[in-house]
């Protein structure tokens, strides 16, 4: 068929529906600090729909679809937010809590188990549900594991656990 026949968007009509982000099947646990930045998102996001109602642009229909996509993706994180506080002083790697680990070089690693929406590895802040974490789950002070990275493995031991 000719593409003359095909209906094209107009002006400021969204091309297509947008697909709705997906969500992760397991448990969304959530640290009180990572709930609350949820909640400032989904502000952040309700703000910036009614400021863009107030605006003129040729792209208006498509950005407000996509915060809204976004807004809603993220209502329903809170809704199934599960926040789990820390133990105060941890004997066992678990979630909410940081660990550093050291290799044979004395190369330091530290991950903090987080939940998925709190994931910044610039931050060193990993989801509890990640294969390092799930390596990590259940590990005290003195372990020692092999975490595989590719085709590297490196030996590890576990030297501090904290909050």
């Amino acid at each position: 068929m000719s593409r003359a026949f095909v209906r094209e968007p107009d002006g400021d009509e969204v091309a297509d529906e947008l697909p709705e982000r997906q969500h992760s099947d397991l448990p969304n646990y959530i640290t009180l600090e990572g709930l609350s930045g949820l909640q400032v998102r989904v502000r952040q996001l309700q703000n910036e729909i009614v400021a863009l109602k107030g605006r003129e642009s040729i792209d208006l229909k498509s950005r407000i679809a996509t915060t809204q996509r976004d807004l809603r993706y993220l209502q329903e994180r809170l809704h199934r937010a599960k926040p789990l506080t820390p133990p105060a002083s941890p004997e066992k790697v678990e979630f909410g809590v940081s660990v550093k680990l050291v290799d044979k070089a004395g190369q330091e690693y530290h991950f903090t188990l987080v939940g998925e929406d709190e994931t910044d590895l610039d931050r060193d802040r990993v989801s509890w549900a990640s294969p390092v974490a799930r390596l990590l789950t259940g590990c005290e002070v003195g372990d020692h594991v092999v975490w595989s990275r590719g085709e590297t493995d490196i030996g590890l031991e576990v030297v501090e656990i904290s909050v």
